[in-house]
């Protein structure tokens, strides 16, 4: 009863229950977990995914490994897609709020400036991780291992909701396949005229 009445507390005219909801475990998960260890691993996770810095790596990595090479070229495709649909796109027309903008939260990373819906870090890395998975498998779980670590730090650092995180778990998938998709069936056969042999 506690927990439902905690969520009624929260809401007001300016916060609706599903936003309530989403604060209140928010708080749950960060209390569940928090340690001063798990401050620390949490704020370095986040900033691995920073401007998709790891994913890059990655994708510089598999174009210089000839088998894969012109895979490492459908990641930086994907990680495309997300910046402009999901970051430039989607967080301008929905313009969600962050989680600090309805509670004061002490933050340990840098406050974002920008929207809260999608989360970049999970678009990205969700994204980067299906078209590593596609080229290689075993590679793939390792890769949405640590997309799935990125996403838990999100909502452990408290600058995304919940749905922010699971919708862009989703999109993500979406654009990776997409990406692989296009770029093994769409523009395979002008590949030879732009890519080193």
């Amino acid at each position: 009863m506690k927990r439902f009445f905690d969520v009624e507390k929260l809401a007001t005219k300016n916060i609706n229950k599903l936003c309530a909801w989403e604060i209140y475990h928010l708080d749950l998960l960060h209390d569940n977990l928090y340690s001063p260890f798990m401050d620390k691993f949490m704020v370095f996770v986040t900033k691995t995914g920073n401007m998709g810095t790891i994913w890059i790596i990655a994708a510089l990595i598999m174009m210089l490994v000839e088998p894969s090479f012109k895979d490492g070229y459908a990641l930086l495709i994907a990680l495309l897609l997300t910046i402009m649909i999901g970051n430039i796109a989607i967080k301008n027309i929905v313009r969600r709020n962050r989680p600090f903008f309805h509670k004061n939260y002490k933050l340990l990373i840098k406050q974002p400036r920008d929207y809260s819906f999608p989360s970049g870090h999970t678009l990205s890395s969700f994204a980067a991780s299906t078209v590593i998975f596609l080229t290689n498998p075993y590679c793939g779980v390792v890769a949405f291992f640590y997309a799935c670590l990125i996403a838990l730090s999100r909502l452990y650092l408290r600058v995304h909701f919940f749905t922010d995180v699971g919708c862009s778990m989703i999109l993500g998938l979406i654009f990776g396949y997409s990406a692989h998709f296009v770029f093994k069936i769409g523009i395979m056969d002008f590949l030879p005229m732009v890519l080193p042999r």
